[in-house]
């Protein structure tokens, strides 16, 4: 089952979609993993790999969202149930398989959701925004990683990959941010310097993520010239249904960055539109609660080794903010509400 969750937070919103990169603390009740899989790609079979750890003294059961790569896929739930006892940590090699017991070729967006053993975390449990007294936190890593042609994981065959950390649901971006500069995000590192199999060249990939199960969305994509900050092409404009993700090469959005020069480049990720779905709660508001997370990567061309880039706020943190973070006793005022994007 989801939840929608609308909480009050220090000194307006600021704090709490800033605090998880000032603590880099990134536990929650339900944590996003923007992609996974057991699938077949260029240069073999690519895999993942999941690591949970219990936060909690309780012990709690975690239910999984899978949804495929698509930017109109379905929610895939009802996969069976992770027991972790209190302070667990547990690892699940090839995660789609051993875990969510899924056949083919399978990659998408993953959601993981946290609750007391023997709990209900539904309705019932409840408060008005959405909070149930048995949620419980737990943070989830991951490595994607790829195993040559023709293999299988069991003959240890080389690997190459890259990390992917969980998301807490509540660092997501969202245009409802605006007003705090947190609406927009950066990655930069982008490279497309060759193509497959070229030594000593470089391809770059672009994710996007719609964090919400209420809402279609429009995200821009604007690429620009780390070093000038003019920008590279046009801009890119990605349409997302509820839960929607993609996986772009950047040489697909941006057809004019390539060749040998194509590097040091770095994209901005916004949310131009939000149109709530036809099932979104009134306090997802008429935007349909926004929410997006956007990633990229660097893969080698010739060994398909791949580097994580991970976003970034365009906004740093004040001090009034990073003491209220480290110093809870500081001047800390509640204002504004964060918004659960997807039911628990």
């Amino acid at each position: 089952m989801f939840n929608v969750k609308k909480l009050a937070v220090a000194a307006a919103m600021l704090l709490v979609a800033g605090s998880a990169f000032a603590s880099n603390f990134r536990a929650a009740d339900q944590v996003y993993v923007p992609i996974a899989g057991h699938a077949a790609g260029g240069s073999g079979t690519f895999i993942s790999d999941v690591f949970l750890s219990n936060l909690s003294t309780d012990p709690v059961t975690v239910t999984v969202i899978y949804v495929p790569l698509g930017a109109t896929s379905t929610a895939q739930t009802n996969f069976p149930a992770i027991q972790l006892a209190a302070g667990e940590r547990k690892e699940f090699v090839d995660f789609m398989v051993s875990a969510l017991q899924l056949s083919g070729n399978q990659i998408g967006q993953l959601i993981f959701n946290a609750c007391k053993q023997n709990s209900d975390c539904g309705p019932a449990t409840q408060d008005q925004f959405g909070v149930s007294p048995f949620f419980r936190p737990i943070s989830v890593e991951s490595r994607i990683f790829s195993i040559p042609p023709g293999t299988l994981l069991s003959q240890n065959p080389p690997t190459t990959g890259q990390a992917f950390a969980g998301f807490p649901w509540y660092s997501f971006v969202s245009s409802d941010s605006a007003t705090v500069g947190l609406d927009k995000i950066f990655i930069t590192g982008l490279r497309n310097t060759g193509t497959a199999t070229q030594a000593g060249t470089y391809r770059g990939n672009i994710g996007l993520v719609n964090a919400s199960q209420f809402s279609n969305t429009n995200l821009a994509v604007k690429l620009f010239n780390g070093a000038t900050g003019a920008q590279i092409g046009t801009t890119f404009t990605q349409g997302l249904g509820p839960l929607g993700n993609v996986q772009l090469n950047v040489a697909t959005a941006f057809p004019a960055f390539t060749g040998s020069t194509a590097t040091n480049a770095f994209i901005t990720v916004e949310q131009i539109s939000s149109t709530p779905t036809g099932d979104s709660p009134q306090t997802c508001g008429t935007s349909g609660c926004p929410a997006f997370f956007a990633y990229g990567s660097v893969l080698d061309n010739v060994s398909g080794d791949a580097t994580t880039l991970e976003p970034q706020y365009t906004k740093a943190l004040t001090d009034a903010a990073i003491a209220c973070i480290y110093n809870p006793t500081s001047s800390c005022k509640a204002g504004g509400g964060f918004r659960r994007a997807v039911k628990h």
